[in-house]
This record gives C-alpha cells, structure tokens and sequence, in this order.
C-alpha cells in the first residue's frame, strides 16, 4: 500500500463514519465497522414500464377464411331464393313468344315473328303474314249453343270453316281433302276442321284452310279460322303453329 499523497484521493479507499449515540443511550462496545443502511426503494430512480403486446393467435387466419366462407354462402342463398321468388309458379304460364287475347271470343292464340295483327270486321281480332290470315270471332247469333257432343262439334266446324272461306274469298268452287278432329284444348271441349278449296279460275292455285272450335268458361263456343294462299307446306306450317296454340282465355 501506497502512502497517502496530498491532493490525492483514492476512490476505492472505504469511508467509515462514527455515529454519535444518543444521549442517555448506552452503545454497545462494538469494533469500528461499515455501518449497513435498510433498503428503501427510493434509493434508485424509478424505471418507465412497458406493457408487452399479447401475441397474435395462429388461428386467425382461419376464422378470417371461414368468415368469407359463410359470406359468399349466404350471398348464394340469396340469389337462389330471389331466383326462386321471380320464377313463374306452377300452372302460371311463364314469360314467352307474344299472344293475342281475344276478350270478345274468349280465345288466346300465338303471335308468331313476322306476323302482324289484322283484326277486321265483323272478327273480334286477327293477324296476317303474307297470304295467309287468322281470324277469331266468337259463335254467331243462331249458331247451337252450349255442351255438344264431339261429333256435333267436329260437325259445326266445318260448315263455319266453309262459310267463314266463302265470305273471304267469293270466288271458291269446291273443296277436298277434309279432314275432321276432336280435341280438349285448356280442359275444355274443342274440335278442328282443314281442307283445301279450289277456284273457279284454272290459273289460281289452291288455299289452305284450317278452323278450332272450342267451348269458352261462359258455355258458349269461339273459333279460330286460317287460311294459306297459296297452299304450299310451308305456308301450312305456319299457319297450324298458330292454330294448334289456341286455348280458351
């Protein structure tokens, strides 16, 4: 160990301090020592805390998954029943080609492209293209009323189809190829009739000509009369896919 210099301090040398009894106290002999001081926790500087973040679960991504998932699920199911909702209900007749509706006759029938409405005295609505006419027109007054049997209506149209042919076209000499049916046309009765008539010119090609007869809800009976000039297949065509749509309205 060094002496001690002047001026010179050493600073790992420890500092002892004697500490006077208090007066009337009796201090236990004891030899010269470091003295000890109780700990307090305001003998260091207070430290800022930090709160840690919790760590991030390894699930989220699958609730994140499974949440879309039951998003486009429910999107989905919307669409189905929006789909279902404006569909058309059943017995409902759903949205298709054009129609005529004839309320005086009480009979629909189909509108074919390339067809127009023709409706003519005294027919209560009609459509043409071409040679070829539809007209519709409820029962004449006379006319038998009411249920009739399938023969009796098969029948009654045919002298209408022949009468209503020489109405529109005067000059009819005769007629071949007839040819009757009974039908069930919107659960009521109904029968058809078609032949071909022939011209008192020689240079005039034949028509074709087709007639529907059916009982309307009221009990009465409508029909629905075409003809083809000239006759032709295609022309025939034409004119029984109208024919074969009517129903009663």
């Amino acid at each position: 160990m060094t002496p001690e210099q002047p001026g010179h301090q050493d600073l790992n040398r420890t500092i002892r301090h004697r500490w006077p009894a208090p007066p009337g106290q009796r201090q236990p002999q004891q030899p010269s020592s470091t003295r000890r001081l109780p700990y307090t926790p305001d003998m260091f500087p207070d430290v800022r805390q930090y709160e840690a973040r919790p760590a991030r679960s390894g699930w989220w991504w699958v609730i994140a998954i499974g949440g879309l998932a039951l998003l486009m699920a429910a999107i989905a199911i919307a669409a189905i029943l929006w789909l279902r909702g404006n569909a058309a209900a059943p017995g409902k007749p759903s949205a298709g080609p054009p129609r005529i509706t004839d309320t005086t006759a009480r009979v629909s029938y189909l509108l074919p492209g390339g067809w127009k409405q023709a409706a003519r005295q005294p027919f209560t609505s009609g459509i043409s293209a071409g040679g070829s006419v539809v007209l519709a027109f409820p029962q004449q007054q006379g006319e038998v009323g009411g249920a009739q049997s399938s023969v009796l209506l098969q029948s009654q149209a045919n002298d209408v189809a022949l009468q209503t042919a020489r109405t529109l076209m005067p000059d009819v000499s005769s007629r071949d190829d007839l040819r009757t049916r009974a039908l069930q046309l919107g659960g009521q009765p109904a029968a058809t009739a078609s032949f071909r008539v022939l011209f008192r010119s020689a240079t005039k090609d034949p028509a074709y000509v087709r007639i529907v007869a059916v009982h309307t809800p009221d009990g009465t009976v409508s029909y629905v009369y075409g003809s083809a000039a000239p006759d032709s297949e295609a022309a025939r065509q034409a004119l029984d896919q109208v024919l074969d749509s009517v129903t009663p309205a």
